[in-house]
């Protein structure tokens, strides 16, 4: 389902229902620590994750790097594709800066797509709709090693 969203500038785009609040209301959420720490502060954070058609985890500690695309599919399950390597590359303020030149004009979820394209990620999985964020994001976080010094970005879009 699409609708039309009315841009500051006047012109009309189209998108899927949940991007028309979503894009202009993302959440970027920095977590830093160890696998564990960082996964009880998620527990305590309220991400609404099954409500969001599209959201993003990027995970870094030294020498490595992951990247996770969550994409709603039909019925409610998500597609997740990946990557991952050395460093992000400063990955994380790229997609600070995608978010704000956006302004919620256009669905902020595909323009994340767009950013994320050139890393090459390879679809992965179908999983269900997560519950609450470790059940989506705890396996990846937990890969950095334990007592690893890790900083977790989680990009909740469209």
């Amino acid at each position: 389902m699409t609708t039309q969203a009315h841009a500051k500038d006047g012109t009309r785009q189209e998108m899927a229902a949940g991007c028309v609040s979503y894009s202009w209301t993302p959440e970027v959420h920095d977590f830093y620590g160890d696998p564990e720490a960082i996964l009880h502060k998620m527990d305590h954070v309220d991400m609404e994750l099954s409500s969001r058609r599209i959201f993003v985890l990027l995970t870094e500690s030294q020498g490595s790097a992951d990247v996770r695309f969550f994409e709603q599919a039909e019925g409610g399950d998500y597609k997740v594709s990946t990557w991952s390597g050395g460093s992000l590359d400063g990955l994380g303020g790229r997609l600070a800066d995608t978010i704000l030149k956006n302004k919620g004009i256009h669905c902020v979820g595909e323009q994340t797509r767009a950013l994320l394209t050139p890393l090459g990620m390879t679809e992965q999985a179908t999983v269900p709709a997560p519950a609450n964020p470790r059940a989506a994001f705890a396996h990846t976080v937990r890969n950095h090693g334990k007592d690893t010094f890790t900083r977790a970005t989680c990009a909740l879009l469209c």
